[in-house]
């Protein structure tokens, strides 16, 4: 006969007692039993706790799978919704999608947060559902006090338990949790989850250009492509008018009206602040630029952004800018080259030939030293009908660090507002922030930071010879073109004399300021488009281009700390839930399906409290008198021939 293995000294029955009375004096009887840390009010013994565990499983089908699944699919669709935003970096909608959400923002609003309150819903009442179950279940195995009924039942439902009672703290704090949680931070989590906004999809640029501060083309003067880019460059027809229209522009925003013009298919706001339009495709320059090549692309993008709705480009470029200060001409003035004027008929140059006799010849010149790369721009002329001495003349003249620009109009013409002025023109390279938009639109912002450039250089020569042509190739017999746009601007103007000659002023510096930009993003796209200058160059002349290229869409955005937070609330309650099923069905040996008691619905509790003749426990309704009851052991029984029925004991 087999001997029976040794198991040690084992606990005996009253042993177990005081185990089960002490592990009972722990559990507040104010708390309900799945509160973390009571796993019931009675422990049961050990020799069942490991039959319990062989049949844990098999318990687990019915409602509680329900409910857990329930939970569980939930979490997995809104943590996996999470992950995937955080591992693309944000769901972009399609085209079509993102364009009927932008243009129906009010509807797709009302839909989401539907489907937030729908899911909300499900949460909730899984969580409700899966408590009044676990209550049913304690009721039916060690049963709980009264008071624990009570405030579970409150909880399942979402109510505060509100009370000063210090025994009743824990529990109250667990209402105000639930609260929270299953009301409107539930539904807002969802609705912050799925609905969709705005996206700005963004990716690195980089790019190439001109270098306009370096010292290679003073030193390369004599080349022939140089030479084309400063002097004809920016003299055909399609950029005088560009010329005049720039500066015009420029004039209005001092007026603070809008103005845009045009740059080589580009529309600019206001000013080009001396950049080139920058691409990322080829283009044609023989249209600007005859025998020139293509432009070459000067920016790329690595990162595949999604088609959005619009997109928009931000770089910072190097710019190309000056100081420009006017005042009326001062015959004293030491520091000024000798200004000569001069006003004849064509009749007066030969009587004896048969010369036109209503034309009028006027000048303006100077004997100050110029550049050979622009030749003439000392001197100018203008063939008007006499009588009407509707002129406008400049001349440039060097100086140690800026070009001094002499303009003069007859002072009984239309343009006598301008007189004879001289403008100051300092060069100076900058820092620009450029915004090109999906339109076509380009848009600078100058920074204040600037340096001076080398007035003798390329790029200020080029913007003396656009600054001089613009004026010069604008003067038909009848008027003068960029007199009679300045024209416009000062009869709209009012106020004394005083401010009106410094706003006549201020319109004159605007509009050199915008010509002498403009020129240089001509100047840039013209070494750019003649890749013989720049392939021959004996140093790098380019200098890099860094920005953003931004792509707006609808969709979410990439998964945050904020974006975690709206799951927290869900979370939480699923948690809490299962946690409770799953403690409520390792401490409790009842099976837990087919329960007909609903600890929720009033018809249940008054037929089981009157099946188990629960009302000759009150005395009434006072708050003494409940409360002189309220740690009673309430158990649920079925009583034959009457159902389940609340019964308590002392």
């Amino acid at each position: 006969m087999a001997t029976e293995p040794f198991l040690g000294p084992q606990p005996t029955t009253s042993t177990l007692e005081v185990e089960e009375k002490t592990e009972e004096t722990e559990v507040s009887p104010y708390d309900p039993p799945f509160l973390f840390g009571t796993l019931g009010r009675t422990r049961p013994p050990r020799q069942r706790r490991k039959l319990l565990s062989h049949e844990f499983l098999s318990r687990l089908r019915g409602w509680p799978a329900y409910i857990i699944c329930g939970h569980i699919i939930l979490q997995a669709g809104a943590w996996g919704f999470f992950a995937a935003l955080h591992s693309r970096r944000g769901i972009p909608l399609s085209y079509k999608s993102a364009m009927w959400t932008n243009e129906n923002q009010q509807i797709v609003d009302w839909i989401t947060t539907m489907i937030a309150t729908i899911l909300a819903f499900f949460t909730t009442s899984l969580f409700s559902s899966g408590i009044l179950k676990c209550i049913t279940l304690h009721l039916h195995g060690d049963g709980m006090s009264l008071a624990a009924f009570i405030a579970s039942t409150k909880i399942s439902a979402g109510s505060l338990i509100l009370d000063r009672d210090s025994r009743r703290r824990r529990v109250g704090f667990m209402s105000i949790v639930i609260f929270i949680l299953t009301g409107g931070v539930l539904t807002a989590g969802w609705k912050a989850l799925i609905t969709p906004y705005s996206i700005d999809a963004h990716a690195p640029l980089i790019g190439i250009e001109i270098d306009l501060s370096s010292p290679v083309p003073p030193q390369l003067q004599s080349n022939d492509r140089l030479d084309f880019c400063v002097q004809s460059g920016t003299s055909g027809p399609e950029f005088i008018v560009g010329q005049t229209e720039s500066g015009y522009a420029a004039a209005k925003s001092y007026l603070g009206a809008p103005a845009t013009f045009n740059l080589m298919d580009q529309t600019v706001n206001i000013s080009t602040a001396g950049v080139m339009p920058l691409s990322s495709d080829p283009r044609n320059a023989d249209a600007w630029f005859p025998n020139s090549s293509d432009f070459l692309p000067n920016f790329k993008w690595d990162a595949d952004l999604p088609s959005g709705l619009s997109s928009w480009s931000s770089l910072t470029q190097q710019g190309f800018t000056a100081d420009v200060f006017c005042e009326y001409w001062d015959p004293k003035d030491a520091t000024m080259s000798p200004i000569f004027v001069g006003n004849t008929t064509v009749k007066d140059w030969n009587n004896s030939e048969n010369l036109i006799d209503n034309i009028a010849f006027s000048e303006l010149h100077s004997d100050c030293q110029v550049d050979d790369k622009v030749a003439l721009t000392n001197w100018s002329r203008a063939y008007t009908v006499e009588g009407k001495p509707n002129y406008l003349l400049m001349i440039a003249c060097p100086s140690k660090d800026n070009y001094k620009l002499i303009f003069n109009a007859h002072p009984e013409g239309p343009y006598q507002f301008v007189n004879t002025t001289v403008c100051t023109l300092t060069p100076k390279i900058t820092t620009v922030e450029v915004t090109y938009t999906d339109a076509g639109v380009i848009n600078t912002v100058t920074s204040r930071n600037a340096t001076l450039a080398d007035p003798g250089a390329p790029p200020t020569l080029a913007a003396v010879r656009t600054l001089y042509n613009g004026v010069f190739f604008s003067q038909p017999p009848v008027s003068n073109g960029v007199g009679d746009k300045l024209k416009s601007l000062i009869s709209v103007q009012g106020g004394n004399s005083d401010t009106r000659h410094r706003q006549t002023m201020g319109l004159m510096e605007y509009y050199i300021l915008g010509v002498t930009e403009y020129s240089a993003s001509v100047f840039r796209a013209c070494l750019w488009a003649n890749q013989s200058y720049t392939e021959t160059s004996p140093f790098n002349m380019n200098v890099p281009v860094e920005g953003v290229l931004h792509s707006d869409t609808v969709g979410w955005l990439q998964a945050s700390p904020v974006t975690l937070l709206e799951l927290i609330p869900g979370l939480l309650i699923a948690i809490f839930t299962i946690y409770a099923i799953i403690t409520t069905l390792a401490y409790n040996s009842v099976d837990p399906t087919n329960e007909p008691f609903d600890p929720s619905d009033p018809l249940h509790l008054m037929a089981a409290s009157a099946a188990g003749y629960l009302h000759n426990v009150f005395t009434g309704t006072r708050t003494e008198n409940l409360m002189a009851v309220e740690e009673a052991n309430v158990f649920l029984r079925d009583i034959e021939g009457r159902g389940p029925g609340l019964i308590c004991t002392d």
